[in-house]
């Protein structure tokens, strides 16, 4: 029998206010979603674990508060982080553009590191305002785009299970 490696990784939930990155990371970490919740100030730190084949990895999920139209991270928050995960609301298409505009001002520190954008809250089908055009901008980052909602739960799951394969495929290359 092969003992099971356990590895431990700092991951950054970014995005504008209001774009359902605490109710991602609750659903992820406890498989819930509460329409009531209290707004982030500060950083909410939440673990959350997946194993892939041999491999337990505990992430250790630091949620930002929301960060305001043309503000930028700092460097101590995303210092140490192996993961990304950038949060949008589709039915407000501003919080992608603020978003890819602190990217491109950004882009030193948040390097090159494994990254997940959510477009969340899928579930709002009838207002869905993100266009094809900023969806292609995104794409254009390195980014791994999953259409998901905190609120149904579709696929939350997998936004963190890609996000933790692609930072395990990074320490493969690695060593």
């Amino acid at each position: 029998m092969v003992d099971e490696m356990r590895l431990r990784r700092k991951v950054c939930v970014l995005g504008a206010s209001g774009v359902g990155k605490t109710s991602l990371v609750r659903r992820f970490v406890e498989k819930k979603f509460d329409e009531d919740h209290q707004r982030t100030i500060g950083v909410a730190i939440s673990k959350g674990t997946l194993t892939f084949d041999e491999v337990s990895l505990e992430l250790m999920l630091w949620d930002y508060e929301g960060a305001e139209p043309g503000s930028q991270y700092s460097r101590s928050f995303i210092s140490g982080a192996s993961g990304l995960v950038f949060v949008v609301d589709v039915t407000r298409p501003e919080t992608l553009d603020h978003l890819l505009e602190a990217q491109v001002r950004g882009r030193g520190f948040t390097g090159h590191r494994p990254s997940v954008l959510v477009a969340n809250k899928i579930d709002m089908t009838g207002d869905f305002a993100l266009t094809a055009q900023q969806l292609d901008e995104a794409s254009k980052q390195e980014w791994f785009i999953v259409h998901a909602s905190a609120k149904s739960g579709d696929n939350v799951d997998d936004a963190f299970a890609k996000l933790g394969q692609m930072m395990l495929d990074v320490r493969k290359k690695s060593a």
